[in-house]
């Protein structure tokens, strides 16, 4: 039996691609998400071949927690869990920005947590092209693109004497950013047959609750109109058409797909990644960094 873990399994693209992982019945797949009650109702609806297990990858402790307690090999780990505030500044109970922490940091720290049990396995971390500065459809809705400096510099929020809305849009892009560039670097790190590492860009996808905290005219058009706009735009999608590529990514043959790949919704390699994603020196300083600041916490 094939074992797959999503985190934030319980709604939007993780939902999806738990649901298509789940339609092989020989597959056992683990949501992990902070509320349990929300995550064994998705696991209700989606098959007797999901369970929920309590994961808040706001919490060093919760992470580790979850690590301590896991048994058993892993076939994918899907790092899907993610957050984007235009209302405050949020800090986990670490002094880090929750951004920086839930997308990126402990998203590390759970998969090299789990090292051991993913040998054999695959990693998917979810990228954006809010990440590149020019891309056509990110850029008009005011992403300005990565704006990372350090790893320092991320955890304390970036340049906070931004406007906020701007702000949050800055700290997403970054750590989608620092998604991709750990993808790309871990690959450099690691025997593709002993773990394989890659990265979802899954596009545009209105509707999620992604936007769940900008102001409500915003959020009207996010639910409402951009799931119609979409349709005509470059890059968009829906959660159920990239849950299913996130899906077939994790269980196709590894022989085909490029270690250190970042994957569009139609399985394809991205060709909207800016040049940065793939500098090793900005790689090393990336992932050294952040494993320092794992080290120290």
């Amino acid at each position: 039996m094939n074992t797959f873990i999503v985190t934030g399994g319980n709604r939007g693209l993780g939902f999806e691609i738990a649901r298509h992982l789940a339609e092989d019945p020989g597959a056992r797949v683990v949501l992990a998400v902070r509320s349990m009650d929300r995550g064994q109702d998705a696991a209700r609806r989606i098959g007797s071949n999901v369970e929920a297990m309590e994961l808040d990858l706001a919490s060093r402790d919760s992470v580790d927690s979850f690590i301590e307690n896991w048994d058993g090999p892993i076939a994918g780990l899907v790092n899907n869990a993610g957050v984007q505030f235009a209302d405050a500044t949020h800090f986990t109970d670490d002094g880090i920005e929750e951004t920086f922490a839930v997308n990126h940091l402990n998203a590390l720290r759970l998969t090299l947590g789990l090292e051991n049990a993913l040998q054999g396995g695959r990693v998917m971390f979810i990228g954006s092209g809010t990440h590149n500065p020019r891309h056509p459809t990110a850029a008009p809705f005011g992403f300005r693109g990565e704006q990372y400096e350090s790893i320092r510099n991320c955890a304390e929020g970036l340049d906070s004497s931004d406007k906020m809305g701007q702000l949050g849009k800055d700290r997403y892009a970054t750590t989608k950013f620092l998604n991709m560039v750990t993808t790309v670097e871990l690959a450099r790190r690691y025997d593709a047959n002993r773990i394989l590492f890659i990265c979802l860009d899954p596009g545009l996808m209105p509707g999620t609750d992604l936007a769940r905290t900008v102001p409500g005219f915003l959020k009207f058009g996010w639910y409402y109109v951009l799931p119609i706009i979409a349709r005509v735009l470059p890059d968009s999608s829906t959660p159920e058409r990239s849950g299913e590529a996130g899906a077939k990514l994790l269980t196709e043959d590894r022989a085909s797909l490029h270690p250190g790949g970042i994957y569009t919704y139609e399985c394809k390699l991205s060709e909207r990644v800016i040049d940065r994603v793939f500098d090793p020196e900005i790689g090393r300083r990336v992932l050294d960094h952040s494993m320092a600041m794992l080290r120290s916490g």
